[in-house]
């Protein structure tokens, strides 16, 4: 009989299956449905707050009247900060809690230094850009300060180099926010977002930071000469959109620990750089005018991670920020300061980092020992002329021995011009026996290719060149040259249209060239002598058009690459006359059919014998080295 205390086993079965049938079933329902549901909550909780960045600076979506920067700026003076240093002044408008007044004091639009650069404008002005910090609640129904929100100074002070300032907003709900906004002695902006929560119950809020403009910037460049538009760095991927191409993708969204995104153009930069240590999510957004006269919206920002602020405590977040010149000084300066991996990325060095890095520093080493971009661009002509004489050494000497083989060659095209296979067997062995490499010339010009785009890139992008004067008319080196042949340097009392400002360096350029042409060996081809006689016409009529420093370092490169070839061609006891090629009186062999003009000349002298009737006078080659009779007609020896 069965003790009535003790479980029956068929019931300890069942209980140990329902326990564990529930336990199964708990875990599937927690993983399966419960967590899922919680995650999409959860992410359609942060995809409202970051919906809600994008939301904050929509004013002015209907058409207003746009006004210069100094009467918006004006008009609102009450509500301002002044923020003066060495190299910045502006002011920090109280309302909505923004920087959208920032010049540059030792940078102006021209070179008549009249009117400073200024980066950052306020809203309603012609070109409205600014920065603005702020928070965005998960729970709709808490007030955070908004564009309209009135902060007010906590005690006095202006924001100057390496000096703070603080800010205060509370709303009715017992939440206090403050700020505390410093400048370094440069271009290095830091703030400290806090939020004092005496509500009495716990909140969520997740902090964001935004760069907005309104409308392309007036000196933009639209060319793939470097890079304008919104910028950004994420880990390991740099991501460029060119202010003109928004369009096409409107919407770009990275998360990532480690990061920077800004804006930037030829010489200035605005970029947000939040806390290294924490999951970020970037954006680049791009909205176009919702009505006519409305300027289309250029967007980057960023939304922290979320931070839960309990009753009675404080939390706070930290992002520095850059707005200024874009010196690679500074870049690679707060790239170690803020430990944000690759700041100087925002500089447009192209493909060719590996090259325009160094470039870059030893003509700015240059730069600094003589004071004078110009000068510092022709000694770095030097250094790399000495750091390929020897690839240009072969080349030269190449040049030269097929120069002095020419008649040679010529010959051997006349005498085997119907046997192609035959002619190229006797040019390999003509070759080997003078020990000559036809490649040779070559490889030194491919090489060249890279270096000159690569300058191309320096000269291009760095803002150390802008407005810096060289010798004479060139007052700006990062400018095109602004003289003009066609109306002879400015003799005359016009201004021809912008394709004919060719001036006085690309022409000097252009000398250079047709005279390093000239001491090379001519193609034996018809259609490439035209080509390569074309090509400075072609270069000068394209370079004429970029900075003058970019026409200046090509120019003396070209007129080194000539006095070395000059001299290596007559140490090899090939006869040159420079003063003739540079004065246009030796004019060069054109190539007839293959066969250059100094064979053509000799193939009409023979034919000239065979039908003359004193056919029986040995003919002389003309122009040959080594005169060898030849005899039309052969004739039995008495």
């Amino acid at each position: 009989m069965q003790d009535k205390d003790k479980m029956h086993p068929d019931d300890m079965r069942n209980l140990i299956i329902f326990g564990i049938l529930s336990v199964i079933l708990w875990l599937s329902y927690d993983h399966f449905i419960l967590k899922p549901k919680v995650e999409a909550i959860k992410a359609a909780q942060e995809m409202s707050a970051q919906k809600a960045v994008e939301l904050q600076t929509q004013e002015g979506m209907v058409a207003e009247a746009e006004r210069p920067r100094e009467d918006v700026i004006s008009e609102t003076s009450q509500s301002r900060i002044t923020v003066d240093t060495d190299l910045v002044f502006g002011s920090f408008n109280l309302k909505g809690a923004r920087l959208d007044d920032l010049s540059l004091k030792k940078y102006h639009k021209t070179v008549e230094r009249i009117e400073n650069v200024s980066i950052l404008s306020p809203s309603g002005s012609l070109s409205p850009k600014y920065i603005e910090h702020g928070w965005v609640p998960l729970d709709k129904s808490i007030k955070v300060p908004t564009k309209d929100s009135m902060w007010s100074l906590v005690g006095e002070g202006q924001l100057s180099a390496n000096q703070e300032i603080k800010i205060q907003w509370k709303n009715d709900q017992g939440l206090t926010f403050e700020q505390a906004i410093s400048l370094n002695d440069d271009y290095g902006f830091k703030v400290v977002q806090s939020v004092i929560n005496n509500s009495g119950s716990d909140i969520t809020l997740y902090p964001y930071a935004l760069i907005m403009r309104r409308g392309i910037p007036e000196d933009f460049l639209g060319r793939w000469i470097v890079h304008e538009g919104p910028i950004g760095y994420f880990e390991d991927e740099l991501i460029e959109k060119t202010y003109n191409k928004m369009d096409k993708e409107s919407r770009i969204v990275k998360t990532a620990n480690q990061g920077w995104i800004g804006l930037t153009s030829k010489d200035w930069f605005t970029a947000l750089v939040p806390n290294q240590e924490a999951e970020n999510k970037f954006r680049m957004t791009y909205t176009k005018g919702a009505a006519e006269g409305v300027k289309d919206r250029y967007q980057t920002d960023y939304t922290g991670p979320a931070q839960l602020v309990k009753t009675g405590a404080t939390s706070t977040y930290e992002t520095n920020f850059f707005a200024g010149a874009k010196k690679l000084s500074l870049l690679t300066k707060y790239e170690d300061q803020w430990n944000v991996p690759h700041f100087d990325l925002a500089v447009d060095f192209g493909l060719f980092y590996f090259l325009t890095r160094p470039f870059f520093a030893i003509i700015n080493f240059f730069y600094g020992f003589v004071g004078n971009f110009g000068v510092a661009i022709i000694l770095f002509t030097v250094v790399l002329r000495i750091c390929v004489f020897p690839l240009a050494n072969t080349s030269f000497k190449s040049f030269a021995k097929m120069r002095q083989i020419g008649p040679q060659m010529t010959e051997m095209r006349e005498k085997y011009k119907d046997d192609k296979q035959q002619m190229q067997k006797e040019l390999v062995k003509l070759y080997q026996k003078e020990k000559v490499n036809p490649m040779a010339g070559c490889l030194p010009i491919l090489i060249q290719i890279p270096i000159f785009f690569s300058l191309f890139k320096v000269l291009s992008n760095t803002i150390e060149m802008r407005h810096a004067p060289f010798f004479g008319w060139i007052q700006d080196l990062s400018a095109p040259d602004p003289t003009s042949v066609f109306n002879l340097f400015g003799l005359l009392p016009f201004t021809p249209p912008g394709f004919l400002m060719i001036g006085a360096w690309p022409c000097l350029m252009l000398l250079t060239m047709i005279v390093q042409r000239k001491l090379s060996p001519p193609p034996t081809d018809k259609m490439q002598a035209k080509i390569i006689a074309a090509m400075p016409w072609f270069m000068t009529f394209i370079l004429a058009q970029f900075a003058a420093g970019l026409v200046i370092y090509w120019t003396f490169n070209n007129l080194f690459s000539v006095i070395q070839q000059y001299i290596i061609m007559r140490r090899m006891g090939v006869e040159v006359d420079l003063i003739g090629n540079i004065l246009g009186k030796n004019k060069e062999p054109t190539p007839i059919e293959g066969v250059n003009a100094e064979a053509a000349v000799v193939e009409e002298k023979i034919e000239e014998a065979l039908h003359n009737d004193e056919a029986e006078k040995p003919v002389k080659p003309i122009s040959s080295p080594k005169p060898k009779k030849k005899n039309p007609t052969k004739k039995k020896k008495k």
